[in-house]
């Protein structure tokens, strides 16, 4: 029987935040929101992380006001060593939102910048950058702005084809970006007016074809059919764009694959999700190399996508309280995941050969009494240790955490 060991906090930064409660009228805009020196420095997220085998450190992408978006933590000495990413951004590139994504071919890494300002501003924004980092070297290098005046939500790569696609934001596009030519094509436009429908993150499977969701666009009716997200699939070769009339599984379906493991009872925080109804929106895809990708919906569903058909299945229900935007695949094919909002946070493991799911909730750091507000993404180091980004705690710098399991 598994179960946690220890729960440790790595604190980059610790500004004790205030106004949260009142912020449409302290903060009636993003540019009132940055003029304030306490949020502005302080009211960092940690929002992607990537475990490098090659040094053994575990890369973070922040949400960062003032521009200091990519750090490397040591895991042995528990320090951080920022990686001078203001060398090259400008005051609208403010996160590294999903995905940094590791290239074995080059041994470099590839992420997008994202934003937070409004309208107001879009004319001086000229547009998400995509970046390659070379470690070894500690050199930058923007490849372009993919889809001009938008900003890039995440991120996918078929490396050995030479392509990286994204999902823009504010308006909903999914691109293909070539890394020989640097050109981009916008392959759809995939929202609508109702929804945000892009997934949280994206997979290329092992035959290259790219897998997200998208919008019904529904222009001849006033209202959206029963299900206005559905699933897509893209191939670069001859530019085959496959729309599924189905989405994923709600926690309302009955039929699922596994019984839900024990869970806190507490209700969904619907206050703090864009998604106030569950239409099987993709909070996190993590492809298992071979048949399956596991899905996390933001209402705290684990599913699987079968690559050979398309079908989609409800595996079971595990999060509470909601979202389930972090999970990955561990080398011996265990598969890790995480979320949960205000507090009550989970993480949770399932083995694919036994087809059990262990889930364990109050996430906690005994040392000083605090816990992670939620979580936006994980990554795994040796010895089962899981790494948890922490993101949009209001009331303090949000922390890394790790989480030792046992078993």
């Amino acid at each position: 029987m598994s179960k946690i060991t220890k729960v440790k906090a790595h604190v980059l930064k610790s500004t004790q935040l205030n106004g949260w409660e009142d912020r449409h009228r302290l903060f009636p805009s993003y540019r009132h929101l940055r003029a304030n020196k306490q949020w502005r420095e302080g009211w960092i997220s940690f929002d992607t992380l990537t475990f490098c085998t090659d040094d053994g450190n575990v890369y973070c992408g922040l949400n960062d006001m003032t521009g200091d978006l990519l750090y490397r933590f040591n895991p042995k000495s528990e320090e951080f060593t920022g990686l001078n990413t203001n060398s090259w951004t400008d005051s609208f590139d403010v996160k590294i939102h999903r995905t940094i994504l590791y290239n074995s071919l080059d041994k470099c890494f590839y992420f997008a910048t994202s934003m937070l300002h409004d309208v107001e501003d879009q004319q001086d924004a000229n547009g998400g950058k995509l970046v390659r980092y070379d470690p070894r070297i500690d050199k930058y290098e923007v490849l372009g702005v993919p889809v001009n005046k938008l900003y890039v939500q995440s991120i996918a790569a078929d490396f050995t084809r030479g392509k990286i696609y994204g999902f823009t934001y504010p308006a909903e596009c999914v691109f293909e970006f070539d890394m020989v030519s640097r050109k981009s094509d916008i392959l759809a436009w995939t929202g609508n007016a109702c929804y945000m429908s892009q997934p949280h993150n994206s997979v290329v499977d092992s035959n290259g074809w790219l897998w997200g969701t998208y919008a019904e666009t529904r222009a001849w009716d006033d209202m959206t059919g029963p299900v206005p997200i559905r699933l897509f699939k893209y191939h670069p070769d001859g530019k085959q764009f496959i729309c599924f009339d189905h989405g994923l599984p709600r926690i309302s379906d009955i039929e699922q694959l596994i019984p839900d493991p024990e869970k806190p009872d507490v209700e969904m925080e619907k206050d703090e999700s864009r998604h106030k109804e569950d239409h099987g929106f993709v909070d996190s895809m993590c492809y298992d190399g071979k048949q399956y990708i596991y899905v996390g919906t933001t209402a705290g569903v684990l599913a699987r996508i079968d690559t050979k058909d398309g079908r989609a299945e409800k595996m079971a229900h595990i999060i509470a309280s909601g979202r389930m935007p972090a999970l990955g695949i561990a080398e011996d094919g265990t598969l890790y995941g995480a979320g949960g909002l205000k507090g009550e946070t989970q993480i949770f493991k399932y083995d694919p050969n036994k087809q059990k799911i262990d889930s364990f909730c109050n996430l906690r750091d005994e040392e000083i009494d605090d816990r992670p507000a939620r979580i936006h993404e994980l990554t795994i180091g040796p010895d089962n240790t899981v790494y948890l980004a922490e993101n949009d705690n209001h009331n303090r710098s949000s922390y890394l955490w790790s989480v030792k399991l046992s078993g």
